[in-house]
């Protein structure tokens, strides 16, 4: 979502004094050259898993083999979403001049299978909700 959505989302959230935990699945660390490269590999890979949807309609077939626009717009889509993913710094922006002593957010990334950011807001211990 854009910046300016995403920072109202945050502001209602501690206003609210309501936690709020957000999650990055994809990561944009790598060199950006990357991301394009893997726009190829979007459209091959929808030309592979197209026999495997249910129902399979002809539509998807013209669409998908005939005239690929299926696999452009997959390929497409999970390209720029992946450009699209904020990073650290980008948290770091998103997060400025918000907390204070009854609200805490807390940034990081969980390693494991891959790098996924997370964002936690919280309001502090001994506050009650509500405002």
């Amino acid at each position: 979502m854009r910046p300016e959505a995403a920072r109202k989302i945050l502001e209602s959230a501690q206003r609210s004094r309501q936690p709020i935990c957000i999650f990055e699945i994809s990561d944009n660390s790598s060199p950006r050259f990357l991301w394009w490269m893997a726009l190829p590999v979007g459209f091959v890979m929808c030309f592979l898993i197209t026999p495997l949807a249910r129902p399979l309609i002809a539509r998807q077939l013209v669409f998908t083999y005939l005239v690929p626009i299926i696999p452009v717009c997959f390929a497409w889509d999970g390209a720029v979403s992946n450009a699209r993913t904020y990073t650290l710094a980008d948290l770091d922006e998103l997060l400025e001049g918000l907390g204070d002593e009854r609200y805490r957010w807390e940034k990081g990334v969980m390693r494991g299978r891959a790098r996924n950011l997370y964002l936690l807001g919280l309001p502090t211990q001994g506050a009650g909700a509500g405002g």
